[in-house]
């Protein structure tokens, strides 16, 4: 499959972002598990690690180009769509914040008592809390990214023209990098669950660059918005 964004050039995003941007984690990753695991160990997979800090700095960016957006989302053609927008920026936030701990992990504050007791690992966040900040968010945030950045763009519908709600809410192509290596990432640990493999030829926490994934792809998902809504004026 040939990938183009299937929209006007001053419409799209550079390809470095989009398309040859999300697979340089596990090109730097992967051979370094392989090649160096005890330093993949201390500096790629711990809580100041390679990948636990790249994915709220991914989420931050995505925070920002959506606050950007919203300065102009009286553009868009429905208030339903700025909620939606307003909504996808805020959780960018969230999931920056819940990543840092809300910078615990940076700055090393002792975790208040209220929270320490029903925090599963005694740190200050919300996922640790209970599954309704953690597991079906993240579910529904792997449905959203399966249905709306895997099967949408491999479609191929259209998604309407700039007057119609669907041209703004449904993803472009330009997500689908991102999205298919967030849902294939964890293919891996699924199948050894499914056919109880005590262990698979490369072991990773395959939950966390999952995680980098989904950031990324709600970056590119509002700035490929962004740049659209731009290029109308």
């Amino acid at each position: 499959m040939v990938i183009t964004s299937g929209s006007p050039h001053d419409e799209r995003l550079p390809s470095w972002l989009w398309l040859w941007f999300p697979p340089l984690l596990l090109l730097v990753i992967i051979p370094i598990k392989i090649l160096a695991p005890e330093f993949y160990t201390l500096r790629i997979d711990g809580e100041l690690g390679l990948i636990e800090l790249a994915t709220p700095v991914i989420s931050i960016a995505g925070a920002v180009v959506g606050f950007l957006l919203l300065r102009r989302a009286s553009k868009l053609p429905t208030r339903r769509l700025r909620i939606w927008v307003l909504l996808t920026t805020l959780g960018c936030v969230y999931f920056a914040g819940e990543e840092l701990s809300w910078g615990q992990h940076l700055f090393g504050w002792s975790t208040p008592e209220y929270i320490e007791a029903v925090n599963d690992q005694e740190e200050t966040n919300l996922h640790n809390v209970s599954s309704w900040f953690d597991q079906k968010p993240r579910m529904l945030l792997e449905f959203w990214v399966l249905i709306g950045g895997v099967i949408w763009p491999l479609l191929g519908r259209s998604a309407g023209t700039p007057e119609q709600e669907g041209y703004w809410f449904w993803p472009t192509i330009e997500v689908f990098p991102s999205a298919i290596l967030a849902i294939m990432i964890r293919l891996p640990e699924r199948i050894k669950s499914l056919f109880d493999i005590e262990q698979l030829p490369l072991e990773l926490r395959f939950s966390e660059p999952q995680e980098y994934y989904f950031a990324l792809f709600l970056l590119i998902y509002l700035a490929s918005i962004r740049k659209r809504l731009s290029a109308k004026d």
